[in-house]
């Protein structure tokens, strides 16, 4: 097994595995967050930093780890999560879509200030490593 995830790693089916990973992340993430902006959780208010935190980490990973990865890859995922939890939620009590889509918004812009920070430290790095080589 741990050779066959090492060649789906290295090979063609890296980005899905990429994806999947980041999906469930974020599933989790968003679940957490709406159950307490819906009071289906009962936790500490002001959490959102946090989870805007938390989640927003793997985008700064993929952006630093690997150089193909964009934001665009990363975007269709977390619409999905986003959509996903937002059904789920749905059967248990009353969502708004509007009220959805609006509190979404700090976890994009979270995401997006991640991928720019590990975007900018592997240039930094590569920066550093073509400077030491030379």
């Amino acid at each position: 097994m741990r050779e066959y995830m090492c060649e789906a790693w290295d090979g063609s089916e890296r980005k899905t595995l990429q994806n999947l990973g980041l999906f469930c992340f974020l599933a989790v993430n968003y679940a957490i967050y709406l159950g307490m902006h819906l009071g289906v959780l009962h936790t500490v208010p002001d959490q959102l930093a946090k989870i805007c935190f938390i989640s927003a980490l793997p985008f700064a990973l993929l952006a630093y780890s690997d150089s193909a990865w964009s934001s665009n890859d990363a975007a269709p995922v977390c619409v999905a999560a986003w959509i996903a939890v937002g059904v789920a939620f749905s059967f248990k009590c009353t969502v708004c879509v509007i009220g959805l889509a609006v509190t979404f918004f700090p976890f994009i812009l979270s995401a997006l200030l991640a991928h720019g920070f590990g975007a900018t430290c592997r240039f930094l790095k590569d920066r550093i490593r073509g400077h030491v080589a030379d």
